[in-house]
């Protein structure tokens, strides 16, 4: 039976961030991505952290391992707390329990930051909206390409207001730290060591907090290992998944 993979993508872009990812997994993993609310052509109807994590769960082919990257691994990681059955594994690519720095959690981004972006989002969409994205790039490995490819993914299919305004709210208001240590599955947390949003060190207290955890730390990646080590964050994601295969889903 080939292992079951959902993948969603961070604030901003569409599913079709996972382009080159299935294209290097196929016949290895059956891979389903998908657009969170407000993203990828779809409406924003649905807003709150758990609203968002039951429709991705509706949306799921079946139980599986899920990867998530930044707001999508928030996603994710809430699923595994409120439908621990459909999710066998997860694969947190740049993602943190909290994402806004507070008195007792000194990583993330200031809310500020936040504030700063949704002000922007309403003066000028566009420009803010690239400049975000492109900011999380920049001390990754082949800067400009990857540049190229965030901009060419926003003009194909760029997000909505209403979808992008939610979609900070969930990173605003999020702290999933107090359910780590009842999240009982294997769980791979990819660090870039270059990250500005999701710091190496931050990630490295996340795993520490997980039961069934382990982290690997990309050498001179930033926010989007995926797009900078492509070929290495595949192989990384085959075998995790292909490891659990045989005690979760029977295989002889």
């Amino acid at each position: 039976m080939t292992a079951s993979l959902t993948c969603l993508p961070g604030w901003g872009v569409s599913a079709r961030i996972w382009d080159p990812l299935q294209s290097r997994l196929a016949g290895r993993l059956d891979v389903q991505a998908l657009d969170l609310p407000g993203h990828g052509g779809r409406d924003a109807l649905v807003v709150g952290l758990n609203n968002w994590t039951d429709d991705l769960v509706e949306r799921m082919a079946g139980p599986g391992v899920l990867l998530g990257w930044s707001l999508g691994g928030l996603v994710c990681l809430n699923a595994a707390r409120r439908h621990p059955g459909q999710v066998r594994g997860l694969i947190l690519v740049g993602c943190l329990p909290r994402f806004v720095r507070g008195g007792d959690w000194p990583w993330g981004m200031k809310p500020s930051a936040l504030t700063e972006t949704r002000r922007g989002l309403a003066a000028d969409f566009a420009s803010t909206l690239q400049e975000f994205l492109m900011l999380q790039v920049l001390a990754e490995p082949g800067a400009r390409h990857l540049v190229r490819q965030l901009r060419n993914e926003l003009l194909a299919r760029p997000p909505s207001l209403p979808g992008l305004e939610a979609g900070l709210d969930l990173l605003h208001e999020a702290d999933l730290r107090p359910a780590l240590a009842g999240l009982d599955m294997p769980v791979l947390a990819v660090a870039g060591e270059r990250d500005r949003m999701a710091h190496p060190d931050a990630m490295a207290w996340m795993v520490d907090q997980l039961p069934r955890a382990q982290l690997w730390r990309v050498a001179r990646a930033a926010h989007a290992p995926f797009l900078s080590h492509e070929r290495e964050f595949a192989d990384r994601v085959a075998s995790f998944v292909e490891d659990l295969t045989p005690a979760t889903e029977g295989a002889t």
